[in-house]
């Protein structure tokens, strides 16, 4: 386990937020990725300069805010953060100022996906273009009363997000898609369209196994204009 450096914190009626701020910073310092463990209560007590209780409430928080895991038994952890995490804090945040616009959300993953695409007709490994081909090949072969077809043409946009090697991005895409489905929205609405967005994927897919990026960019673009079909 990676030593943490921590420094002790003032008194504060908020005790258990610094210490927390604290924890967090010195896990992060210290390199730790999901499953490290990090140290006991009494440890963590000690080098803080604060009480057991104060240090638990500090885990809870960290634990809500899904930074740590608490596992009976094995003592706590770092915790693994997935895409949705970041979906559940943007919905939250989006919902608090009443700025659940999917007009808004659409004009952000516009702007994602056509950076997405372009890095990834210049920077996608076979393996990644395989990834790409086989979530495209997924649409065509399902079945036409398939119900999660929507699903599957998701992930044909999720594998490029991977392809183009930033993760920020990636995160984003996949995070923002969570949030536009969780409110009703989908890149695609009926699956009538399904032809469309298939030949639409098609050129996507085949720009960027030529590493085309200005095909590929333009692919996308006709892929997510509103007028090129029903809905986007």
């Amino acid at each position: 386990m990676s030593s943490l450096r921590l420094d002790s914190v003032q008194r504060n009626p908020n005790l258990y937020q610094m210490v927390s701020a604290g924890l967090s910073d010195a896990i992060k310092e210290a390199g730790l990725g999901p499953g490290d463990k990090i140290p006991s209560e009494r440890e963590l007590g000690e080098q803080f300069g604060v009480s057991r209780p104060v240090v638990r409430e500090a885990i809870r928080h960290l634990a809500a805010k899904g930074i740590l895991e608490v596992r009976t038994g094995s003592g706590v952890r770092v915790a693994s953060i997935g895409h949705e995490a970041i979906s559940e804090s943007i919905e939250l945040y989006l919902t608090q100022r009443d700025a659940l616009d999917p007009d808004k959300i659409n004009e952000v993953l516009t702007s994602l996906e056509l950076r997405a695409v372009e890095l990834a007709a210049t920077l996608a490994t076979e393996d990644d273009l395989e990834r790409v081909l086989a979530s495209r090949d997924a649409l065509v072969d399902l079945p036409d009363e398939a119900g999660n077809w929507v699903a599957v043409a998701e992930e044909f946009h999720s594998a490029i997000a991977r392809a183009g090697g930033n993760e920020i991005i990636s995160a984003l895409i996949n995070s923002l898609t969570d949030v536009r489905r969780g409110i009703g929205q989908t890149g695609v609405h009926d699956q009538r369209q399904s032809g469309a967005v298939m030949e639409q994927h098609r050129r996507i897919a085949d720009a960027l196994s030529r590493h085309d990026a200005d095909a590929a960019v333009a692919a996308m673009t006709d892929h997510l204009d509103p007028s090129a079909r029903t809905s986007s």
